[in-house]
């Protein structure tokens, strides 16, 4: 399906060189004077690759129909991650440079939505944010503001900046584009 640069949103997966390619970023130039462009980030499914393409008002983009269904990540393997398809137990897989960055938010045995393209696994969609646990940092400081942070290495093996007073094995909100802290997440049942 041809649509103008217009109608794209962050996730659309389009058709760029016969390849397909998921809008990651996007933004738009121009002034009542002047004509608008569209400018992407695009990421290569097949290679993980970024690429970086300007349409403008009128260019049409060639969408890409897939069908979302839901994983379960398995394992690693080499350089492969191993996830389960939730609908036929069939056990498909990423390369590491097609998962690259998001290696640091999978969990074992969690569930993700996964893009699909002619039965073949092409991309997982991270949620917003994941609660991750802090498995290496340094003694908490006990009304330590929120404006002084430390280093903090979580479950996955990112590391991130974390405020004074957060200890180690305390379960932090992480937002899954920024890679950033966003809070501290309470114990269930209190």
């Amino acid at each position: 399906m041809q649509v103008l640069p217009s109608e794209l949103k962050r996730g659309t997966v389009i058709l760029l060189e016969n390849t397909p390619h998921v809008v990651e970023e996007m933004y738009v130039t121009g002034t009542a004077q002047t004509r608008h462009k569209l400018h992407t980030k695009l990421r290569n499914l097949k290679t993980g690759r970024f690429v970086e393409r300007v349409f403008t008002d009128n260019d049409r983009v060639q969408t890409v129909e897939v069908d979302y269904r839901m994983v379960q990540y398995s394992y690693k393997q080499g350089d492969n991650y191993v996830f389960l398809d939730t609908e036929t137990y069939d056990e498909v897989t990423l390369t590491a440079d097609q998962i690259g960055e998001r290696r640091f938010f999978l969990i074992e045995n969690q569930e993700y939505r996964a893009i699909f393209l002619e039965g073949k696994l092409l991309d997982i969609v991270l949620p917003p944010s994941m609660v991750l646990e802090v498995v290496d940092t340094a003694p908490a400081i006990k009304g330590g503001s929120d404006s002084t942070w430390k280093p903090a290495k979580l479950e996955t093996g990112l590391e991130i900046m974390v405020p004074l007073f957060i200890e180690k094995g305390e379960k932090v909100r992480v937002d899954t584009e920024t890679k950033k802290y966003l809070g501290k997440e309470s114990p269930k049942g209190k």
